[in-house]
């Protein structure tokens, strides 16, 4: 007889009220199990370490979220994540997508479309229903980044950065000091308007990592309607 394979999910919120709906509703399919809950971005990072959750539901209205979730992504990038929100925030669902969350849902979603989400998620499968896949479309339309913005030097630092090394690594490809490659990375971010490593190769690549860093940006670019 075949095992079912069983979804280990983690709910972060800072509402009980919240977390006791999603662990009800949960209950009631037996291939999703709530293994941890907490209210804040710290207990998020003890569960997944403690846990090993195969999806977690987030808060999206928690402060610095975005610079949150390139930190969960970066130490445990095998979790898949969704985000719940009260209301759309075009910037938020944007860089979320950027930094790999699968799914940006309203906290009143219908428990069926809650449960397809989370199956789909573990499977690696967006979810973007019609209110946050127009505001993506929105952003899209009202925002386009100058490819030429990078100088060529800043084109290289971030080349070299995309294969994951160090600062001390990049000035060494370079033949430039360490201080001159953080000034480059300082630059950078500003012009992305990100604010880690981890959200600049997020804003630059998508899902197309192997692109160059001008054709990537060439690509966002041209993608906004004119």
């Amino acid at each position: 007889m075949r095992t079912m394979a069983v979804i280990r999910l983690v709910t972060v919120d800072v509402r009980s009220i919240f977390r006791a709906g999603i662990r009800q509703i949960c209950s009631a399919f037996p291939d999703i199990v709530v293994v941890g809950e907490g209210s804040r971005n710290a207990d998020a990072v003890a569960l997944c370490e403690r846990q090993q959750p195969d999806v977690i539901l987030l808060d999206g209205s928690q402060s610095n979220q975005l610079s949150f979730i390139a930190h969960l992504r970066e130490y445990h990038h095998d979790v898949a994540m969704l985000l719940f929100v009260d209301e759309i925030d075009d910037l938020l669902l944007h860089r979320a997508f950027q930094l790999g969350v699968l799914g940006y849902l309203y906290k009143d979603v219908e428990a069926l479309s809650l449960v397809r989400a989370i199956r789909d998620a573990s499977c690696g499968l967006r979810t973007l229903t019609p209110e946050p896949r127009a505001a993506a479309y929105r952003y899209q339309q009202n925002s386009a980044f100058d490819h030429h913005a990078l100088s060529e030097r800043e084109q290289a630092v971030l080349e070299l950065l995309m294969h994951g090394i160090s600062n001390d690594e990049i000035a060494g490809h370079l033949c430039v000091s360490r201080s001159t490659v953080k000034f480059h990375l300082r630059n950078i971010y500003s012009k992305l308007g990100v604010r880690s490593r981890a959200e600049a190769l997020a804003f630059v690549f998508g899902q197309r990592p192997s692109e160059s860093i001008p054709e990537a940006l060439s690509r966002r670019a041209l993608a906004v309607p004119a």
